[in-house]
């Protein structure tokens, strides 16, 4: 995608910057920046794209995500309910890689670091749970002095670089910053599916939205996102579905209407080709792992 250019405040004396941010909910444009964000989610659930994957985000998740790729942590729906009292809280560290690699990450001991660095331009998460001795470093961030933060940022660097639990998200790297035009335009076809994925939308409605003829739609879409409409309409509504899954206590069949499916064959189709398998076997899977 071509999403908003977001510009990260900075100090000049710094060669890094750490953010501690607590909000209703999380910024909810699609955005990117030059710098690298090495981000813990301490509360919070919902939407993560990152690049051309489209998950769930929730607390104990450590997300890296390298410079200039397209991301947004779109919060759930509760969230943005006057008068709720949910919280959206992480600790980030933002560096730019051309700070930090002809210097520390550069020199013998850190250059197994480089392969991360690499990596991220994909997005890197690592699921961690309550208690995990990487989010107890991120927590520590905010405190300490510059140079302690410098040397608890390598150390969180290693071990994302040493775990083989991290998970590469996208599947297509964004190594060049995105041209600004177009952008208000594919926001509003991404917010649009965001807010009404439950909703029949025909690509005649999200054409009306970005001001195209369905063709000339059909184009722009896949030429700036990689994939077709009905694809990122589908991925976004299996996403949804699988949260429905695992929290409500609604059938297979109300699920699939709640998230926009008119047809219950269409929807078990949809979702083992995204998920790998069917609806109740998603369910029982997740039923049957340790919590």
């Amino acid at each position: 995608m071509k999403p908003l250019l977001f510009k990260v405040l900075a100090r000049d004396d710094r060669s890094f910057r750490i953010e501690q941010d607590s909000f209703p909910y999380f910024y909810k444009l699609l955005h990117f920046h030059p710098e690298i964000q090495l981000t813990l989610i301490q509360e919070g659930e919902g939407t993560l794209i990152v690049g051309d994957k489209i998950d769930r985000f929730a607390p104990n998740d450590v997300l890296m995500l390298g410079s200039n790729l397209p991301h947004v942590l779109r919060s759930d729906p509760d969230y943005f309910q006057p008068g709720s009292s949910l919280r959206s809280t992480s600790i980030s560290a933002l560096f730019r890689p051309e700070h930090l690699e002809p210097t520390v990450l550069n020199i013998p001991e850190t250059r197994h670091l480089q392969q991360l660095l690499a990596e991220s331009q994909y997005g890197i998460r690592l699921r961690c749970r309550i208690g995990h001795p990487l989010t107890s470093q991120f927590e520590k961030l905010p405190s300490q002095r510059p140079f302690e933060q410098l040397v608890t940022l390598l150390s969180i660097l290693d071990f994302l670089a040493t775990t083989a639990t991290r998970e590469i998200l996208s599947a297509t790297a964004f190594t060049h910053p995105q041209r600004p035009e177009n952008q208000q335009r594919l926001e509003r076809v991404f917010s649009f599916i965001l807010d009404q994925y439950h909703s029949p939308i025909s690509l005649e409605d999200v054409a009306n939205v970005a001001n195209l003829t369905p063709g000339a739609f059909c184009r722009f879409f896949r030429q700036h996102t990689r994939k077709t409409f009905s694809t990122l309409l589908n991925e976004v509504r299996i996403e949804h579905a699988c949260r429905y899954l695992r929290e409500s206590n609604e059938t297979i069949s109300q699920i699939a209407f709640s998230c926009g499916y008119t047809n219950l064959s269409n929807f078990n189709r949809q979702f083992k080709e995204i998920t790998g398998m069917s609806p109740g076997l998603y369910i029982r899977n997740y039923n049957s792992s340790p919590q």
